[in-house]
């Protein structure tokens, strides 16, 4: 059947509108940008949070190290053994910055006669697994004694969809389905969702 003109003319008109259409580079910049923005965005917001956790760690190791010190010292001779909430809050919380929350901090402190333990002793008792199961007393020792000096703290994971999908035994297990040492499954109490694994150990002996 023959197109009549104005027909010929319709057609020609859409397929100049198409042709249009396709050359024009109009809004490429902002279709590009929607492409790539969100990933970029993530990885931004992924660079800052791992800085976090590092400046984070170690701050923290920072405090462990000066109330490590003041006990070293025999600052605390006099209460060698007290209750773990008591220590936590009128020595070790102080040390703390403010960007730490102090009530979710985990203390173990022991102290080891030197005359029947070494530090190769010590060492092998030094792990990660006391944190669920914390001592409710903290032992300062004696002058001259070996003391390990654990303190753990569960930081929040702000950026959770980047580093874990899912729990392997108490950490979880990260988008390539690899275990995290790093991260673990929140331990407080009714917690849910994951946290950084903030740990730092000291081990040292008493001055005389």
């Amino acid at each position: 059947m023959e197109q009549t003109g104005s027909q010929r003319r319709e057609k020609r008109g859409i397929l100049g509108l198409l042709s249009r259409f396709a050359r024009s580079r109009k809004g490429v910049t902002a279709i590009e940008f929607g492409m790539v923005g969100i990933p970029f965005i993530g990885l931004i917001c992924a660079i800052f949070e791992t800085a976090f956790v590092f400046f984070t760690q170690a701050t923290f190791d920072n405090a462990v190290n000066n109330v490590a010190r003041q006990v070293l010292v025999n600052n605390f001779m006099s209460t060698s053994s007290q209750t773990t909430s008591a220590f936590k809050t009128a020595t070790f919380c102080t040390a703390l910055p403010s960007i730490i929350d102090c009530s979710k901090v985990t203390l173990n402190v022991q102290a080891f006669d030197s005359s029947t333990s070494t530090f190769a002793s010590v060492a092998s008792s030094i792990g990660k697994s006391w944190y669920n199961n914390p001592s409710t007393n903290v032992n300062l020792g004696q002058p001259g004694w070996i003391v390990l000096f654990q303190a753990f703290y569960p930081m929040p994971v702000y950026l959770s969809i980047l580093v874990a999908s899912g729990p392997t035994n108490n950490g979880a297990a990260n988008l390539l389905g690899h275990s995290s040492n790093s991260v673990y499954a929140n331990p407080a109490s009714g917690g849910t969702g994951f946290v950084h694994a903030i740990f730092s150990t000291v081990v040292f002996r008493n001055e005389p």
